[in-house]
């Protein structure tokens, strides 16, 4: 039971974006439709587990015993960049997946939701499922606030704000607004 609790409150009451504000940039810049949002979300979810796993594995066995815990910002940056390459490799089919990858190489490897989980689960001294389930809830907390922030663009394009608020302004407003209401799960605690 513990693990779902883990798991919810990674996705509603500490989501990293919206919580953390980890990440935001990304999702708000990756959200112009649903379906966008929900594939970036997807990617965010995979590298999230491959990628932080991995760092978070090599932390605890590697860096940790051998007192070099200093070097775990760049390792996770490294095998970041290796997971998202390598679905870039593995996309290559596909020619639309692979477009996606490589506009948002930049992001994914740096991600703070990814590298943000890691750290978090270090810091709590998670054990190796807690810390999948924190990885798994990151991702899925992520593509919930793509979907949101898809949700309010559609929305945005339906309306004629006033000229001072029209563009940018609007959308930070909204985005603004949005993780306002989502505080609202706040009040829940499910640790």
């Amino acid at each position: 039971m513990e693990y779902v609790l883990l798991l919810l409150a990674a996705i509603l009451t500490d989501n990293f974006v919206f919580t953390k504000f980890m990440g935001i940039e990304q999702s708000f810049v990756s959200s112009e439709k649903a379906s966008t949002a929900l594939k970036g979300g997807g990617v965010v979810t995979a590298v999230s587990l491959v990628g932080g796993g991995l760092a978070y594995l090599l932390y605890h066995f590697v860096l940790s015993p051998l007192e070099i815990s200093f070097l775990t910002l760049p390792v996770g940056v490294l095998l970041t960049t290796a997971v998202v390459a390598g679905l870039e490799a593995a996309a290559a089919k596909n020619s639309a997946l692979e477009e996606m990858l490589r506009a948002q190489f930049p992001m994914l490897t740096t991600n703070a939701v990814i590298l943000g989980a890691v750290f978090l689960a270090i810091q709590q001294d998670l054990g190796i499922g807690a810390a999948f389930l924190l990885f798994l809830g990151a991702g899925i907390g992520y593509t919930l606030a793509a979907l949101a922030f898809s949700s309010i663009r559609e929305r945005l394009c339906h309306c004629t704000p006033p000229a001072a608020f029209a563009g940018i302004p609007i959308m930070i407003t909204a985005a603004a607004l949005a993780v306002m209401a989502f505080s609202g799960f706040a009040g829940l605690h499910f640790l």
